[in-house]
């Protein structure tokens, strides 16, 4: 049984061989045993009873021949692989437009390529040259391409998610964009057969706003059109319509019984915006000075000629630092503790440029005036504090490894430098610090109101086990 396997998969192997070495001659007219190289237009023989034989090895000596230092590479790279003897031909390489289409749709959707690219003159040049035989596509089919990738991922993990049901967490939140229109995305998080961490984006999709019931049923909908019924947990944001939202999604899991011990564990709060809400407590404590501060980068970087003379007074001061000030984005707090880390650097190359550049005072004092001293002080001594928000927020927004062992850890070592400051002898630092502690108990400060997984994550790690838990 198994001799006659092999000799079938042999004759397989032999008819293949034929069929692709004629891609590379052709027959004579008014011959029928005998063949012309394409390329370098030798005459070899190809009667019946001699085979192909003589045209394979033509190959492997035509001088003309394009592939030969390609399949040399691909011989190599397949002994090499196998284990075989590097006298057996892999034989000639076959070019194929479907799955050269497949990896161009690829490479324009990882690569975030606009579809236009595939239509420049420079592109198309470039890929002649490398394989003369790829006939380019436009925009549109380009578009069609991506689209059936799509089809075709989504049909793959949807018959993953009913073959293998795993366990699965997500995350999901809204926004409104500048042009005043809302949009939900719902990810999935999951461990898969082979015990590696997934992440999925499951639906990205413009919602008709931010109601708990628009919220709810379009997580709802999701879940149903992609046939997963096994939750662990959802991560939503601090807004009250999220609340309510899993409270919606709670009664109709439970009647999927899609969920695990109890549906208390399938609330889990976002923990980089509640870090988020206790930084801003203190940032809007300080706004006068980050707004002066603000002001004097903006100023530096409003044009090349005063970015110019504000590097002179670097090299003035001596300042060794590869580093040059950034804009934050109000919004974003994170960004903010990133301007002012540079610009204390930076500190005495400001006050240089006050004695150059007298165009710095006026503009300035047009919005609240120069950095003083206790601006600059206060964002001093406040920087390592942001600086572990800053860690942690980092930290726990991670989606390529597991997070939920360490929040213990952070977030109670977040409360421990908070209560460290409540008793610094600076008062207004104490008052601010205080005002966190406040916003920080709201969230954290009753152990009830903290999801279990937390405890039972850091209980499983045996960095932890029982030490954060107590």
């Amino acid at each position: 049984m198994s001799e006659s396997l092999v000799s079938e998969s042999s004759g397989t192997n032999r008819r293949r061989q034929r069929s692709v070495v004629w891609e590379h001659f052709k027959r004579i007219e008014n011959s029928q045993d005998k063949a012309e190289c394409l390329y370098c237009g030798a005459i070899i023989g190809c009667s019946t009873t001699q085979g192909t034989s003589g045209m394979h090895n033509h190959l492997s000596r035509c001088k003309n021949y394009p592939y030969a230092n390609m399949e040399k590479r691909q011989r190599s790279a397949l002994n090499e692989s196998v284990g075989v003897s590097s006298s057996i031909s892999a034989g000639p390489w076959k070019f194929d437009q479907d799955a050269s289409r497949k990896d161009l749709a690829a490479m324009f959707i990882i690569g975030e390529l606009p579809f236009k690219f595939v239509e420049l003159e420079a592109f198309r040049k470039f890929v002649s040259r490398i394989q003369p035989k790829f006939l380019i596509i436009s925009r549109n089919t380009l578009r069609e391409d991506c689209y059936k990738l799509y089809l075709e991922e989504r049909s793959k993990l949807k018959k993953y998610f009913s073959d293998i049901s795993p366990r699965v967490c997500l995350t999901t939140d809204t926004w409104t964009s500048c042009q005043n229109l809302s949009y939900m995305c719902l990810t999935a998080h999951f461990v898969d057969a082979d015990w590696k961490l997934q992440k999925k984006i499951l639906n990205f999709c413009q919602i008709p706003g931010h109601s708990t019931e628009i919220i709810g049923k379009g997580v709802e909908k999701c879940l149903t059109s992609w046939g997963i019924k096994s939750i662990f947990y959802i991560t939503v944001d601090n807004a009250s319509s999220n609340d309510s939202g899993v409270q919606y999604l709670k009664k109709r899991l439970n009647s999927w019984n899609a969920l695990i011990l109890s549906d208390d564990l399938l609330h889990v709060r976002c923990c980089a915006h509640i870090f988020s809400l206790i930084v801003r407590e203190y940032l809007k404590d300080i706004d006068d000075s980050i707004v002066r501060i603000r002001s004097a980068v903006r100023y530096v970087r409003s044009s090349p000629s005063r970015l110019q003379r504000f590097k002179e007074c670097i090299l003035l001061e001596n300042i060794d630092s590869n580093n040059l000030v950034c804009l934050d984005v109000e919004t974003r707090w994170n960004s903010t503790y990133l301007m002012l880390e540079v610009a204390l650097k930076f500190r005495n190359a400001f006050i240089s440029l006050d004695i150059q550049d007298r165009r710095f005072a006026e503009e300035l004092s047009k919005v609240r005036g120069l950095p003083t001293d206790d601006d600059w002080d206060y964002a001093r001594r406040f920087l390592p504090f942001l600086k572990l928000f800053y860690d942690a927020t980092l930290k726990v927004s991670g989606s390529s490894y597991v997070t939920c062992n360490d929040m213990a850890k952070d977030v109670y070592g977040i409360y421990m430098m908070i209560d460290k400051y409540c008793g610094d002898e600076n008062r207004s630092l104490q008052e601010i610090a205080k005002r966190m502690k406040i916003k920080f108990n709201k969230y954290f400060g009753n152990v009830n109101n903290i999801n279990l997984t937390w405890f039972i994550a850091c209980l499983l790690d045996p960095r932890h086990k029982m030490e954060y838990v107590k």
